[in-house]
């Protein structure tokens, strides 16, 4: 039996009300997150200083390109399933649940590890999140998207401290 949607229905509306409202807000938490990492990961482009510059520059602004693609796709999700994403740097700063990263860092060591910790904090909040969507298998399957992507950047940054 085919089951045809309304065209004028909402993705995700088989869900309870409630339900995609703790799922909104999960993918807006998760937008702050990762809009900080997209910010903290430019503050490390712009300053980082040492003997492996050069990648660590390029590596930092391709980690910054990729948050953005994944603060994008936690925003239109949460569109998608009639909610409203909440991007602003007011709410980006009420709602990350990320440490502040140092500023007046240039040291590259210092710089990796920061950044190592910050992905590692952002995918454990995501997996958070993914343990609880076997009712919605997109979000999830965005999720594992955007950890799969954060922790490859976190080995690649960590190839660089041993």
């Amino acid at each position: 039996m085919t089951s045809i949607m309304n065209p004028q229905s909402l993705p995700g509306e088989a869900l309870e009300a409630s339900r995609r409202a703790a799922i909104i807000s999960g993918l807006n938490a998760n937008l702050a997150n990762l809009i900080d990492v997209a910010a903290a990961a430019k503050q490390a482009h712009w300053n980082v200083r040492g003997p492996n510059f050069q990648g660590l520059h390029t590596l930092f602004d391709t980690i910054a390109e990729e948050a953005r693609a994944y603060s994008d796709l936690c925003a239109e999700r949460a569109a998608t399933l009639g909610g409203t994403a909440h991007g602003t740097i007011q709410d980006v700063h009420e709602g990350t649940a990320l440490t502040p990263f140092p500023t007046d860092v240039q040291a590259w060591e210092t710089l990796v590890r920061a950044f190592r910790e910050r992905i590692h904090r952002t995918t454990e909040h995501i997996r958070g999140e993914l343990k609880d969507l076997e009712d919605d298998l997109a979000t999830q399957d965005m999720y594992i998207q955007i950890v799969r992507g954060l922790e490859m950047r976190g080995w690649m940054l960590g190839a660089h401290l041993t």
